[in-house]
Protein backbone atom coordinates (compact mmCIF):
# COMPACT_ATOMS: atom_id res chain seq x y z
CA UNK A 1 0.00 0.00 0.00
CA UNK A 2 1.23 3.52 -0.81
CA UNK A 3 1.70 5.59 2.36
CA UNK A 4 3.26 8.58 0.61
CA UNK A 5 1.53 11.92 1.20
CA UNK A 6 -0.28 13.55 -1.69
CA UNK A 7 0.50 17.09 -2.86
CA UNK A 8 -2.11 18.76 -0.65
CA UNK A 9 -0.95 16.88 2.45
CA UNK A 10 2.66 17.87 1.80
CA UNK A 11 1.55 21.50 1.51
CA UNK A 12 -0.37 21.37 4.79
CA UNK A 13 2.63 19.86 6.53
CA UNK A 14 4.77 22.65 5.09
CA UNK A 15 2.24 25.23 6.33
CA UNK A 16 2.58 23.85 9.86
CA UNK A 17 6.36 23.93 9.59
CA UNK A 18 6.32 27.58 8.49
CA UNK A 19 3.80 28.49 11.17
CA UNK A 20 5.98 26.83 13.81
CA UNK A 21 9.47 27.77 12.64
CA UNK A 22 9.99 30.35 15.39
CA UNK A 23 8.46 28.26 18.17
CA UNK A 24 10.90 27.42 20.93
CA UNK A 25 11.06 27.34 24.69
CA UNK A 26 11.22 31.16 25.05
CA UNK A 27 8.11 31.52 22.86
CA UNK A 28 6.31 28.87 24.92
CA UNK A 29 7.13 30.76 28.12
CA UNK A 30 5.90 34.03 26.56
CA UNK A 31 2.61 32.48 25.51
CA UNK A 32 1.99 30.74 28.82
CA UNK A 33 2.54 34.05 30.62
CA UNK A 34 -0.38 35.62 28.70
CA UNK A 35 -3.93 35.61 30.04
CA UNK A 36 -5.12 32.02 30.08
CA UNK A 37 -1.80 30.91 28.54
CA UNK A 38 -3.20 31.73 25.11
CA UNK A 39 -2.08 33.97 22.21
CA UNK A 40 -5.19 34.98 20.26
CA UNK A 41 -3.10 36.56 17.49
CA UNK A 42 -1.31 33.29 16.71
CA UNK A 43 -4.64 31.45 16.85
CA UNK A 44 -6.01 33.86 14.24
CA UNK A 45 -2.91 33.30 12.12
CA UNK A 46 -3.43 29.52 12.32
CA UNK A 47 -7.02 30.03 11.16
CA UNK A 48 -5.93 32.23 8.25
CA UNK A 49 -3.63 29.45 7.07
CA UNK A 50 -6.63 27.11 6.88
CA UNK A 51 -5.32 24.71 9.51
CA UNK A 52 -8.54 24.87 11.54
CA UNK A 53 -10.81 24.99 8.48
CA UNK A 54 -9.24 21.71 7.35
CA UNK A 55 -11.23 19.91 10.05
CA UNK A 56 -14.54 21.55 9.07
CA UNK A 57 -16.79 20.38 6.25
CA UNK A 58 -17.27 22.46 3.11
CA UNK A 59 -20.90 23.01 4.13
CA UNK A 60 -19.62 24.70 7.30
CA UNK A 61 -17.22 26.92 5.39
CA UNK A 62 -14.24 24.62 5.86
CA UNK A 63 -11.96 22.67 3.56
CA UNK A 64 -13.45 19.24 4.22
CA UNK A 65 -10.14 17.56 5.00
CA UNK A 66 -9.96 13.78 5.22
CA UNK A 67 -8.84 11.81 8.27
CA UNK A 68 -5.40 11.50 6.68
CA UNK A 69 -5.22 15.24 6.00
CA UNK A 70 -6.04 16.04 9.63
CA UNK A 71 -3.66 13.34 10.87
CA UNK A 72 -0.81 14.96 8.93
CA UNK A 73 -1.53 18.34 10.53
CA UNK A 74 -1.89 16.88 14.05
CA UNK A 75 1.37 14.99 13.71
CA UNK A 76 3.21 18.02 12.30
CA UNK A 77 1.91 20.24 15.11
CA UNK A 78 3.10 17.67 17.63
CA UNK A 79 6.54 17.44 16.05
CA UNK A 80 6.81 21.24 16.09
CA UNK A 81 5.62 21.27 19.73
CA UNK A 82 3.10 24.02 19.00
CA UNK A 83 1.34 25.58 21.97
CA UNK A 84 -1.86 26.32 20.04
CA UNK A 85 -4.69 23.91 21.02
CA UNK A 86 -5.58 22.79 17.48
CA UNK A 87 -7.08 19.54 18.77
CA UNK A 88 -8.99 20.91 21.77
CA UNK A 89 -10.37 24.18 20.38
CA UNK A 90 -10.03 23.66 16.63
CA UNK A 91 -10.71 20.09 15.50
CA UNK A 92 -13.05 19.21 18.36
CA UNK A 93 -15.02 22.44 18.22
CA UNK A 94 -15.73 22.51 14.48
CA UNK A 95 -16.75 18.84 14.54
CA UNK A 96 -19.05 19.25 17.53
CA UNK A 97 -20.58 22.44 16.09
CA UNK A 98 -21.09 20.94 12.62
CA UNK A 99 -24.16 22.22 10.83
CA UNK A 100 -24.28 25.53 12.68
CA UNK A 101 -22.92 28.98 11.74
CA UNK A 102 -20.65 28.71 14.78
CA UNK A 103 -18.59 25.99 13.08
CA UNK A 104 -17.58 28.46 10.39
CA UNK A 105 -16.80 31.10 13.00
CA UNK A 106 -14.46 28.69 14.76
CA UNK A 107 -12.86 27.70 11.46
CA UNK A 108 -12.02 31.30 10.58
CA UNK A 109 -10.72 32.13 14.05
CA UNK A 110 -13.54 34.49 14.95
CA UNK A 111 -14.91 32.29 17.76
CA UNK A 112 -12.99 30.31 20.38
CA UNK A 113 -15.01 27.38 21.73
CA UNK A 114 -14.12 25.02 24.59
CA UNK A 115 -15.56 21.56 25.20
CA UNK A 116 -16.86 20.97 28.74
CA UNK A 117 -17.20 17.21 29.22
CA UNK A 118 -15.43 16.10 32.42
CA UNK A 119 -17.16 15.82 35.80
CA UNK A 120 -15.66 15.32 39.24
CA UNK A 121 -15.24 11.74 40.51
CA UNK A 122 -16.34 10.20 37.18
CA UNK A 123 -12.93 8.68 36.19
CA UNK A 124 -12.93 9.19 32.41
CA UNK A 125 -16.67 8.56 32.00
CA UNK A 126 -17.86 10.51 28.97
CA UNK A 127 -21.59 10.34 29.69
CA UNK A 128 -22.95 13.33 31.59
CA UNK A 129 -24.48 12.74 35.01
CA UNK A 130 -24.03 15.76 37.26
CA UNK A 131 -24.69 18.41 34.62
CA UNK A 132 -28.46 18.48 34.12
CA UNK A 133 -30.45 19.98 31.25
CA UNK A 134 -34.02 21.13 31.77
CA UNK A 135 -36.49 22.14 29.07
CA UNK A 136 -38.31 25.42 29.59
CA UNK A 137 -40.80 27.48 27.62
CA UNK A 138 -37.90 29.56 26.24
CA UNK A 139 -35.59 26.64 25.45
CA UNK A 140 -33.19 24.88 27.84
CA UNK A 141 -31.33 25.65 31.03
CA UNK A 142 -28.25 23.87 32.41
CA UNK A 143 -27.23 23.40 36.03
CA UNK A 144 -24.15 21.63 37.34
CA UNK A 145 -20.38 21.73 37.23
CA UNK A 146 -17.73 20.64 34.73
CA UNK A 147 -14.05 20.14 35.49
CA UNK A 148 -10.99 20.23 33.25
CA UNK A 149 -12.45 22.53 30.60
CA UNK A 150 -9.36 22.98 28.44
CA UNK A 151 -8.77 26.67 27.63
CA UNK A 152 -12.07 27.51 29.25
CA UNK A 153 -10.52 30.62 30.80
CA UNK A 154 -10.35 32.33 27.39
CA UNK A 155 -13.24 30.67 25.52
CA UNK A 156 -16.05 32.72 23.99
CA UNK A 157 -18.40 29.75 23.87
CA UNK A 158 -18.78 26.49 25.78
CA UNK A 159 -19.94 23.22 24.26
CA UNK A 160 -21.38 21.39 27.25
CA UNK A 161 -22.43 17.77 27.59
CA UNK A 162 -25.45 17.40 29.87
CA UNK A 163 -27.91 14.76 31.00
CA UNK A 164 -31.28 15.32 29.38
CA UNK A 165 -33.95 12.68 30.03
CA UNK A 166 -31.25 10.08 30.65
CA UNK A 167 -29.25 10.78 27.46
CA UNK A 168 -26.00 12.71 27.10
CA UNK A 169 -26.74 15.62 24.79
CA UNK A 170 -24.69 18.62 23.68
CA UNK A 171 -25.61 22.23 24.35
CA UNK A 172 -23.92 25.58 23.71
CA UNK A 173 -23.55 28.23 26.38
CA UNK A 174 -22.25 31.76 25.85
CA UNK A 175 -19.45 32.85 28.13
CA UNK A 176 -21.32 36.00 29.19
CA UNK A 177 -24.60 34.19 29.93
CA UNK A 178 -26.13 34.87 33.34
CA UNK A 179 -25.23 32.21 35.90
CA UNK A 180 -21.85 31.20 34.37
CA UNK A 181 -18.93 30.97 36.80
CA UNK A 182 -15.38 30.18 35.60
CA UNK A 183 -12.36 29.35 37.75
CA UNK A 184 -9.06 28.87 35.90
CA UNK A 185 -6.04 26.79 36.95
CA UNK A 186 -2.77 25.58 35.31
CA UNK A 187 -2.43 21.98 34.14
CA UNK A 188 0.43 19.59 33.38
CA UNK A 189 1.41 20.83 29.90
CA UNK A 190 1.64 24.47 31.02
CA UNK A 191 -1.71 25.51 29.56
CA UNK A 192 -4.81 26.35 31.58
CA UNK A 193 -8.08 24.57 32.22
CA UNK A 194 -11.14 25.77 34.09
CA UNK A 195 -13.93 24.65 36.36
CA UNK A 196 -17.22 25.68 34.78
CA UNK A 197 -20.19 26.11 37.13
CA UNK A 198 -23.62 26.73 35.65
CA UNK A 199 -26.65 27.85 37.65
CA UNK A 200 -29.87 27.70 35.61
CA UNK A 201 -27.98 29.04 32.60
CA UNK A 202 -29.79 29.56 29.32
CA UNK A 203 -28.46 27.09 26.72
CA UNK A 204 -29.08 26.08 23.11
CA UNK A 205 -29.53 22.44 22.14
CA UNK A 206 -26.83 21.30 19.73
CA UNK A 207 -26.89 17.52 19.20
CA UNK A 208 -27.58 14.12 20.72
CA UNK A 209 -25.19 11.40 21.91
CA UNK A 210 -24.50 9.98 18.44
CA UNK A 211 -22.53 13.04 17.37
CA UNK A 212 -20.54 13.07 20.60
CA UNK A 213 -19.48 9.45 20.11
CA UNK A 214 -18.43 10.02 16.49
CA UNK A 215 -16.42 13.14 17.26
CA UNK A 216 -14.69 11.57 20.27
CA UNK A 217 -13.63 8.66 18.08
CA UNK A 218 -11.96 11.07 15.65
CA UNK A 219 -10.48 13.17 18.46
CA UNK A 220 -8.79 10.14 20.03
CA UNK A 221 -7.19 9.38 16.68
CA UNK A 222 -5.90 12.96 16.38
CA UNK A 223 -4.56 12.82 19.94
CA UNK A 224 -2.63 9.68 18.99
CA UNK A 225 -1.28 11.39 15.85
CA UNK A 226 -0.09 14.40 17.86
CA UNK A 227 1.63 12.10 20.37
CA UNK A 228 3.45 10.33 17.53
CA UNK A 229 4.67 13.70 16.26
CA UNK A 230 5.90 14.74 19.69
CA UNK A 231 7.61 11.38 20.23
CA UNK A 232 9.40 11.75 16.88
CA UNK A 233 10.63 15.22 17.90
CA UNK A 234 11.84 14.01 21.31
CA UNK A 235 13.67 11.08 19.70
CA UNK A 236 15.28 13.29 17.03
CA UNK A 237 16.44 15.86 19.60
CA UNK A 238 17.81 13.14 21.85
CA UNK A 239 19.65 11.44 18.99
CA UNK A 240 21.32 14.73 18.08
CA UNK A 241 22.22 15.26 21.74
CA UNK A 242 23.91 11.88 22.30
CA UNK A 243 25.90 12.37 19.10
CA UNK A 244 27.42 15.63 20.35
CA UNK A 245 27.40 15.50 24.18
CA UNK A 246 30.76 14.15 25.33
CA UNK A 247 31.50 12.09 28.41
CA UNK A 248 34.88 10.56 29.26
CA UNK A 249 36.34 12.08 26.11
CA UNK A 250 33.84 10.70 23.60
CA UNK A 251 30.23 11.26 22.51
CA UNK A 252 27.56 9.58 24.60
CA UNK A 253 26.36 7.77 21.51
CA UNK A 254 29.57 5.73 21.41
CA UNK A 255 28.56 3.82 24.54
CA UNK A 256 26.81 0.56 23.78
CA UNK A 257 24.15 0.91 26.49
CA UNK A 258 23.15 4.30 25.04
CA UNK A 259 22.96 2.78 21.57
CA UNK A 260 20.71 -0.02 22.82
CA UNK A 261 18.38 2.48 24.50
CA UNK A 262 18.19 4.65 21.40
CA UNK A 263 17.41 1.63 19.20
CA UNK A 264 14.54 0.83 21.56
CA UNK A 265 13.26 4.39 21.21
CA UNK A 266 13.52 4.25 17.41
CA UNK A 267 11.57 1.00 17.39
CA UNK A 268 8.76 2.56 19.44
CA UNK A 269 8.49 5.58 17.14
CA UNK A 270 8.30 3.38 14.04
CA UNK A 271 5.71 1.10 15.60
CA UNK A 272 3.57 4.09 16.59
CA UNK A 273 3.69 5.41 13.03
CA UNK A 274 2.71 2.01 11.66
CA UNK A 275 -0.17 1.82 14.13
CA UNK A 276 -1.53 5.14 12.82
CA UNK A 277 -1.50 3.81 9.26
CA UNK A 278 -3.18 0.59 10.39
CA UNK A 279 -6.16 2.54 11.70
CA UNK A 280 -6.42 4.55 8.47
CA UNK A 281 -6.99 1.38 6.47
CA UNK A 282 -9.32 -0.26 9.01
CA UNK A 283 -12.91 -0.85 7.94
CA UNK A 284 -15.61 1.45 9.29
CA UNK A 285 -17.09 -1.47 11.25
CA UNK A 286 -13.88 -1.91 13.25
CA UNK A 287 -12.49 1.64 13.28
CA UNK A 288 -13.84 2.68 16.71
CA UNK A 289 -12.31 -0.40 18.32
CA UNK A 290 -8.99 0.07 16.50
CA UNK A 291 -8.75 3.71 17.59
CA UNK A 292 -9.17 2.80 21.27
CA UNK A 293 -6.41 0.21 20.91
CA UNK A 294 -4.25 2.71 19.01
CA UNK A 295 -4.55 5.40 21.66
CA UNK A 296 -3.69 2.94 24.44
CA UNK A 297 -0.62 1.68 22.56
CA UNK A 298 0.59 5.10 21.43
CA UNK A 299 0.02 6.63 24.87
CA UNK A 300 2.25 4.07 26.58
CA UNK A 301 4.91 4.07 23.84
CA UNK A 302 5.08 7.87 23.59
CA UNK A 303 5.46 8.23 27.36
CA UNK A 304 8.29 5.67 27.22
CA UNK A 305 10.05 7.68 24.47
CA UNK A 306 9.61 10.82 26.58
CA UNK A 307 11.14 9.11 29.61
CA UNK A 308 14.05 7.94 27.45
CA UNK A 309 14.63 11.50 26.23
CA UNK A 310 14.62 12.83 29.79
CA UNK A 311 16.97 10.08 30.94
CA UNK A 312 19.47 10.74 28.13
CA UNK A 313 19.48 14.48 28.86
CA UNK A 314 19.98 13.94 32.59
CA UNK A 315 18.66 16.50 35.06
CA UNK A 316 18.26 19.15 32.33
CA UNK A 317 15.61 16.99 30.70
CA UNK A 318 13.19 17.69 33.53
CA UNK A 319 13.54 21.48 33.44
CA UNK A 320 11.50 24.10 31.59
CA UNK A 321 14.66 25.28 29.82
CA UNK A 322 14.53 22.36 27.37
CA UNK A 323 11.71 21.33 25.06
CA UNK A 324 12.12 17.71 26.19
CA UNK A 325 10.16 18.25 29.40
CA UNK A 326 7.49 20.27 27.59
CA UNK A 327 6.97 17.47 25.08
CA UNK A 328 6.69 14.77 27.74
CA UNK A 329 4.14 16.80 29.70
CA UNK A 330 2.00 17.27 26.60
CA UNK A 331 2.15 13.52 25.90
CA UNK A 332 1.01 12.81 29.46
CA UNK A 333 -2.02 15.07 28.97
CA UNK A 334 -2.95 13.60 25.58
CA UNK A 335 -2.51 10.01 26.77
CA UNK A 336 -5.22 10.63 29.37
CA UNK A 337 -7.52 12.79 27.25
CA UNK A 338 -10.93 11.09 26.81
CA UNK A 339 -9.61 8.01 28.61
CA UNK A 340 -6.30 6.71 29.99
CA UNK A 341 -4.56 3.53 28.84
CA UNK A 342 -6.58 1.27 31.14
CA UNK A 343 -9.88 2.80 30.01
CA UNK A 344 -8.95 2.58 26.33
CA UNK A 345 -7.81 -1.03 26.67
CA UNK A 346 -11.03 -1.96 28.49
CA UNK A 347 -13.08 -0.39 25.68
CA UNK A 348 -10.94 -2.19 23.08
CA UNK A 349 -11.40 -5.53 24.83
CA UNK A 350 -15.16 -5.04 25.16
CA UNK A 351 -15.46 -4.18 21.47
CA UNK A 352 -13.33 -7.17 20.51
Amino acid sequence: MNFDLDENQVQFRALVERFSENIGVPERHRTRAMEGGFDRARWQHMAELGLIALAASEADGGLGGSATDCMVVAQALGKAQCVEPWLECGFLSVRLLAGTPMAGQVANGELLAAFAFAEADRHFAMNAAKMKARKTDEGFTLSGEKEFVLHGAVADLFIVSANFDGATCLFTVARDAKGVDIKSYPIVDGSFAATLSLHDVSATYLAGPDRLERVLEDARFMAAAEMVGIAQRLFDDTLAYVKTREQFGQPLGRFQVIQHNMVGGYEKVELMQSALYRVLVASDAHKAKEIRGLKAFVGDAAVAVGHLAVQMHGGMGTTDELGIGHGLKRIILLSKLFGDTATDLAAYAQAA
